[in-house]
């Protein structure tokens, strides 16, 4: 009896911690202690080396929790600095942490139903926010995140909507539903940039594990046909259509300064790949960015202590053996994915996806809700390869 109240206690703190990811950061840090104490005085550390040693995904993410804290040795950043850095990344370690929760099926099972929970609250949240009933973010967006962080949300349950829509027949209509109005809501509510490629790079790996040849064929025409119209004619396009004139500029053999985000966001790629030249092998050491780009950067306007891109953060800071174990913590999960029955493979395979694409485009793992929320599914999508019992996602 006892150790089924705790069972249902775990998972019900599971449930909140994903609600929670959505909705509020200090909440977040909170329930965070509470699972790191539940883990240490349940005696579910024990299972650290097992889990590492099984689980190649965890062995990657706390390899690279362990080069952070070696970067510490040789950064010239003030200790402070380093350690905050490290703890931006704590995530990684949180990794394995939740595998040692998510060892049988009724916690997964749980975890998954916050996880549509928080997914429709946050899309409903959305368009009360359009409609103006409910106040907008700080920046004047219709969602409580950022409008990276809710797009990358939003993408995804996109495509685990569309999954289950395909193989659930019962409910086929109101996932259809869900994932359009999740969809529209990505394209013309609030419009976060990194969340439409990322929906557009799962819509195609959808199509691909989905669909026979032709299918695929079918697909990828609708997609391209979709999106042409939507950029040449939507005036909702108009962060799409800038993206592609500020590439277009900067891609001149004499780029054309042109104030935007994006073209930022470039100036912040274009200094990092310097940096990386003076010290290619272990980089500056964990938590220099800062100070090394303003070294390199003369304008103060232009600071950034974020280039938007993960393995530049990584690789600034820990060189090019910090991007080739970020590289392997990717590369992992498209190699275990292979291993899970289906549905569950599509599912982890479009989450890794999802991870690669906010990577090029953002540092999604030192974000604290893209770090996260990253941390928790990468756990429960990849957890029935190392628990007790296999779970499918829930129908």
């Amino acid at each position: 009896m006892q150790t089924s109240l705790i069972t249902k206690s775990t998972s019900l703190l599971l449930a909140l911690f994903i609600i929670a990811i959505y909705f509020s950061t200090s909440l977040v840090t909170i329930l965070s202690v509470l699972l790191g104490l539940l883990w240490l005085f349940s005696g579910r550390f024990k299972t650290l080396p097992t889990i590492v040693r099984r689980c190649p995904i965890a062995a990657w993410a706390v390899g690279l929790w362990a080069c952070l804290w070696l970067g510490l040795v040789y950064s010239r950043a003030p200790l402070p600095d380093g350690l905050a850095m490290v703890n931006k990344y704590n995530e990684l370690f949180f990794i394995p942490v939740l595998l040692a929760f998510l060892d049988d099926s009724h916690a997964r099972a749980w975890l998954w139903k916050g996880f549509i929970v928080a997914s429709l609250a946050a899309l409903l949240c959305s368009y009360l926010m359009a409609m103006g009933v409910l106040p907008l973010n700080e920046q004047g967006d219709p969602c409580f995140k950022s409008r990276i962080t809710y797009s990358i949300f939003m993408a995804f349950f996109t495509f685990y909507c569309a999954h289950q829509a395909h193989q659930n027949k019962g409910g086929r209509l109101l996932y259809l539903s869900v994932g359009l109005l999740c969809g529209y809501n990505l394209f013309f509510i609030v419009q976060g940039r990194t969340g439409q490629l990322v929906l557009v790079a799962l819509a195609l790996l959808f199509a691909w594990q989905r669909f026979h040849r032709l299918g695929r064929v079918v697909a990828v025409v609708v997609l391209a046909v979709s999106l042409g119209v939507f950029v040449g004619y939507s005036d909702k396009a108009k962060r799409l259509q800038e993206g592609i004139e500020n590439t277009r500029a900067y891609l001149k053999p004499q780029p054309e300064q042109v104030d935007s985000t994006l073209n930022l966001r470039y100036g912040f790629w274009q200094n990092s790949l310097k940096l990386m030249a003076e010290k290619p092998l272990l980089g500056f050491g964990t938590g220099s960015f800062n100070q090394e780009y303003r070294r390199v950067v003369a304008d103060p306007r232009l600071w950034t202590s974020n280039p938007h891109n993960e393995p530049l953060m990584i690789g600034v800071q820990l060189g090019l053996v910090g991007v080739l174990v970020y590289a392997g913590f990717l590369w992992s999960q498209f190699s275990c994915a292979r291993q899970l029955p289906i549905p569950d493979r599509c599912l982890a395979q479009g989450l890794s996806l999802a991870l690669v694409v906010a990577s090029i485009f953002n540092s999604p793992m030192l974000d604290h809700g893209e770090g996260h929320w990253f941390a928790v599914l990468i756990a429960l999508c990849f957890a029935p390869l190392y628990g007790t019992a296999q779970a499918n996602t829930p129908a």
